[in-house]
């Protein structure tokens, strides 16, 4: 196997819908010797294809692929639509606005636009966060089918949320309760969960032709925005998305009863 159908093999392990793979698993899946495989994934690593969590020893993709993903998604007419619904909110709010997706039960910031306002939250393109601990999550959850949601959480209610910070939701089925709510409010509302101190909104778009789905969010400081503001940010949010996903055939906008979430 030449290096670069090993690097082809390794990078189509995460088709499968996965967010992270083992050494084992790339041995046991590509048929590599131990050795082959440790300076395969070396490789990888040096060259910012993929990323090693120390913690965990798992595989990652890379900080390179995931600018490459960012610079192919900046050209895709539909994240350009959403980039314009949060450039006209954030020039009116002055709020950072975040454009993100789902990769296994992680969020991933794809664009950040900044706001005027003098205190602002920020994350770089890239950055990951667990899905149940935030807002951008949640309602990026609703979009899956119940089957999907248990394949990625498991079929167990009772089953504990990994390191669950204040105020998010620690077992499995307090998380599909806010899903279900995220799903039939289309939108979520986070204060003070995950991050202390920090809040956001956020609503969803989904392009009818490829099929991707994308959290649009604001995000501010809790000292920023009382509960009554946090509610209404909401409302424009939503009023802001409906009309383009209703222009693009999105069925949660045009029809705000089906849905297929929790």
């Amino acid at each position: 196997m030449s290096i670069l159908e090993g690097v082809e093999s390794v990078l189509a392990m995460f088709e499968q819908g996965r967010h992270e793979v083992t050494f084992n698993d790339v041995i046991d899946e590509l048929g590599l010797a131990r050795s082959s495989a440790s300076r395969l994934l070396a490789q990888m690593v040096r060259y910012r294809l993929l990323e090693l969590q120390p913690s965990t020893r798992r595989y990652r993709p890379g900080t390179l692929l995931i600018r490459a993903a960012q610079a192919a998604t900046q050209a895709h007419p539909f994240d350009e639509q959403c980039r314009a619904i949060l450039a006209a909110l954030s020039d009116s709010t002055g709020f950072t606005a975040y454009l993100s997706m789902l990769d296994g039960t992680d969020t991933v910031v794809l664009q950040r636009l900044n706001g005027s306002n003098p205190v602002q939250v920020l994350s770089p393109p890239g950055a990951r966060r667990p899905a149940f601990t935030t807002a951008m999550g949640r309602v990026l959850l609703s979009r899956l089918p119940e089957a999907e949601f248990r394949a990625r959480y498991g079929t167990s209610g009772a089953r504990e949320l990994p390191e669950a910070p204040a105020g998010c939701p620690t077992t499995v089925a307090e998380l599909a309760e806010r899903v279900a709510s995220a799903s039939r409010e289309r939108s979520a509302i986070a204060v003070n969960e995950g991050m202390p101190g920090i809040g956001a909104v956020a609503t969803t778009l989904a392009d009818p032709l490829s099929g991707d789905v994308r959290g649009l969010c604001l995000s501010f400081t809790a000292m920023q925005v009382s509960q009554a503001q946090a509610q209404a940010l909401r409302e424009t949010l939503v009023q802001a998305v409906a009309p383009v996903g209703q222009r693009i055939g999105d069925p949660l906008w045009l029809h705000p009863g089906d849905t297929t979430g929790q």
